[in-house]
């Protein structure tokens, strides 16, 4: 099924599938990371919930406003459509931008959603699979993303020339400035954007971050002249022997974009935004499921576990894609962030965990559905069971630090009906174990106190050592 979104020539699908070049799925699963750069523009923004208007229709409205707020005459400008022309204009009125930016939908510059392409490609640059973004846009859809996504400090966010020394390994860069630039210092103009080039700012940005194997220009929009003449100079800028793709829903020969950058006819995707970055996190996404299944068996066969082949719990966990998976990692590991990369912490914690996970399953008849806010629902015949909180000590955590951590997070727990009871806990600091805290000496129902231990928070800590000696006790938790 397919859904299209008419503006001009330019339309989304969705729900289409397109198999993406190898170079560059090699690339973003690269070990060493870093080896793609994205530069992105309005057709990114335009996808729901961000839903902004392409350059287009976002100059038409403002030329409608500005010919009825008496600031130009009809006919003034040549060609309303094409934002760059429209500013040309505005300066030659008015001496200046500022009547322009005004008219422009910069409310909604401001309170960008960021759509699902943005929030892959936020994780994706927190998994320094992405070196660079370089956004031509100034609304914050991307700069939303990452800090939904918790990027404080390990992703370089550079608004402008004044901002350089924010330069990072990795990096979102607005080439064009953003909605809280003054008003004048938006590149709107080629004019602009030849002397912002010329041996600046710009330049000197194109040169550090466009060094890489392989560069992508994804969801460029409508054909505005400075954006297609922003697109050639960061094209100019590629070295030899780079790969470069073009990624936009329109047809091939349609685009502008791809007409001026003088690409081979294999190097144009043509699916959406969104689309695109689904196909990227998920390559990522897949590394980071096989290195759990491989830890998986690696415990399997170093400890002697009669589990079963843990292919089907890592696949399971793998469908929650990669934001969801690194929004998982940190609510397991207690992480405070709301996503942990992957090289923030050891597999095997995570390994330890979902096999535990398998015990429950195998003792139970019951199969485990996970989520993103961490929490695993033991369900049988479409029925929920139980809901399992989940979490890792790290291998450094005694298990009364392990409980006053659980209760900074009681809040996740509480957006739950029924709220979990039980906690699966590993990694815990071994021989801490305070004896209130030990494992029931009955399993049977009855008093809760008698049973598996009443921690503070309210919930009983069974860890993944009492599930493998006792796994009766898994009959409890799924009760």
């Amino acid at each position: 099924m397919r859904r299209w979104r008419d503006a001009g020539r330019f339309q989304i699908r969705s729900a289409s599938k397109v198999t993406l070049p190898a170079d560059l799925l090699h690339a973003i699963a690269h070990g060493g990371g870093g080896r793609v750069v994205l530069v992105v523009g309005a057709g990114a923004s335009c996808e729901p919930p961000t839903g902004l208007p392409l350059s287009s229709e976002a100059a038409l409205e403002a030329h409608r406003h500005l010919v009825a707020d008496g600031v130009l005459i009809e006919g003034q400008c040549a060609s309303p459509e094409d934002l760059s022309c429209l500013a040309d204009a505005v300066v030659h009125a008015t001496g200046g931008q500022r009547a322009l930016v005004e008219r422009l939908p910069v409310p909604r510059f401001r309170s960008a959603e960021p759509n699902e392409g943005y929030l892959i490609a936020a994780a994706l640059l927190r998994e320094q699979a992405v070196g660079c973004v370089m956004t031509l846009n100034f609304d914050l859809g991307m700069s939303a993303a990452l800090t939904r996504l918790g990027a404080h400090e390990d992703v370089g966010v550079v608004s402008g020339p004044e901002e350089h020394h924010r330069l990072g390994a990795v990096n979102l860069i607005y080439l064009h400035r953003n909605v809280y630039a003054d008003p004048d210092a938006w590149i709107l103009r080629t004019s602009a954007l030849a002397d912002a080039w010329r041996d600046r700012w710009e330049e000197v940005i194109a040169h550090r971050v466009i060094g890489g194997p392989v560069t992508v220009f994804a969801g460029l929009g409508t054909p505005a002249a400075v954006l297609v003449e922003t697109a050639v100079r960061i094209r100019t800028a590629i070295p030899d022997g780079a790969r470069v793709f073009q990624v936009d829903p329109g047809n091939r020969a349609d685009s502008a974009f791809f007409a001026r950058l003088t690409l081979p006819d294999d190097a144009y995707m043509q699916m959406g935004w969104c689309d695109f970055a689904k196909e990227l996190g998920a390559r990522v996404l897949e590394e980071h499921r096989n290195e759990l299944e491989q830890a998986c068996r690696a415990l399997i066969s170093t400890e002697g576990w009669a589990d079963d082949d843990p292919a089907d719990l890592c696949t399971r966990l793998g469908a929650l894609g990669l934001v969801g998976l690194g929004q998982l990692r940190a609510r397991w590991t207690l992480d405070p962030a709301p996503y942990t990369p992957r090289r923030a912490i050891t597999v095997d914690w995570l390994a330890d965990l979902l096999l535990g996970v398998g015990v429950i399953e195998r003792a139970t008849g019951a199969r485990a559905t996970f989520d993103a806010d961490g929490i695993v629902e033991l369900r049988r015949d479409d029925r929920v069971l139980a809901p399992i909180a989940v979490a890792s000590g790290r291998g450094t955590k005694r298990w009364l630090t392990l409980e006053t951590d659980l209760n900074q997070h009681t809040h996740r727990r509480r957006n739950r009906e029924p709220e979990p009871r039980f906690v699966l806990v590993s990694g815990v600091v071994q021989g801490s174990r305070p004896s209130d805290v030990a494992p029931p000496g009955d399993v049977a129902i009855g008093d809760e106190e008698a049973n598996i231990i009443n921690a503070g928070t309210g919930l009983r800590l069974v860890s993944v050592e009492d599930i493998r000696a006792r796994p009766e006790i898994a009959q409890e938790m799924a009760a």
